[in-house]
């Protein structure tokens, strides 16, 4: 898979590869996204929760989605965005705005 650019907060253009992690901010923690899963750590670098369990299947497509700055969903997909869809994530949040779960279907 050839690796994606997306512009970071420094305004500069970076690479996404299936080896490196794309970093999404959600409130106090950090939820990298790669071609092997996903990790979600809290600003301490410390991983939050575990996710051994929820496995997604082969994908080359990661569909994001939000609610306001919360990232609420994600959807993995085989054969591009148009193809066919082989996990999804649903991340919940309490009032304050604090990761509580996530949820695979």
């Amino acid at each position: 898979m050839p690796p994606t650019s997306y512009i970071g907060s420094d305004g500069f253009e970076h690479q996404v590869s299936p080896a490196s992690p794309l970093p999404v901010d959600i409130a106090t923690a950090t939820l990298s996204v790669t071609a092997d899963g996903v990790e979600i750590k809290n600003d301490s670098g410390n991983p939050i929760p575990t996710l051994t369990g929820l496995e997604i299947p082969a994908h080359d497509y990661i569909d994001l989605s939000y609610t306001g700055s919360n990232l609420t969903g994600v959807v993995y997909k085989d054969g591009g965005s148009g193809g066919t869809t082989v996990a999804t994530l649903t991340l919940a949040y309490d009032g304050s705005n604090n990761l509580i779960s996530v949820t695979k279907s």
